[in-house]
């Protein structure tokens, strides 16, 4: 008998459960990723790819405002710590458009930066979600298809499938770190 609480445990009942996606749900979605570390792009661009999802990168702020102006994205998955202009100003850049011409762009920070206030901060600066590098592939589609789904029920209030269960979304006013209150439909 072991008298370690972490042998006490199997790996199966400490690990944290991911919920897969199902791969058709991603299909079509068009997905900026912004990072100046060409790796990371590349990781992030293939793990989607494989959800069949249109993948565009841009490894500067810049590039990434002239792509969201070419081609308005699902979804942005935005590195904080770049050089030059970080992803906070990308996010503030987008949401101050947003205020002025509508819209809503969810966006999601993937960063490095692992200090207390970091997720305060990028939510403050008008990100959905964070999620700490290194990340699990897994989770990171997850979050986006609940990001997806957010953007999705705010424009057309429908009814969506994850994980092949169907989720009946109710209409509320919901804030969406934009201080602003708009419809959409709230999903549980």
């Amino acid at each position: 008998m072991s008298n370690n609480f972490c042998d006490s445990h199997t790996e199966e009942s400490t690990s944290l459960k991911t919920p897969q996606v199902d791969k058709s749900y991603l299909n079509n979605l068009r997905i900026l990723v912004v990072d100046d570390n060409i790796d990371c792009l590349y990781l992030v661009k293939v793990i989607f790819e494989d959800y069949q999802a249109q993948v565009k990168t841009c490894s500067s702020v810049d590039e990434a405002i002239e792509a969201i102006e070419e081609s308005k994205p699902d979804v942005l998955i935005s590195d904080i710590c770049m050089q030059g202009k970080d992803g906070y100003s990308l996010i503030r850049s987008i949401r101050r458009k947003e205020a002025k011409i509508g819209g809503f762009l969810p966006a999601l920070a993937l960063t490095g930066y692992v200090y207390p206030q970091a997720r305060t901060k990028a939510f403050e600066a008008g990100f959905q979600e964070v999620i700490f590098k290194p990340f699990d592939p897994d989770q990171l589609v997850a979050e986006v298809a609940k990001l997806t789904r957010l953007r999705y029920s705010s424009i057309n209030k429908q009814t969506f499938l994850l994980n092949s269960v169907s989720v009946i979304e109710n209409a509320q006013r919901v804030s969406i770190n934009t201080k602003k209150i708009v419809n959409c439909q709230c999903i549980n």
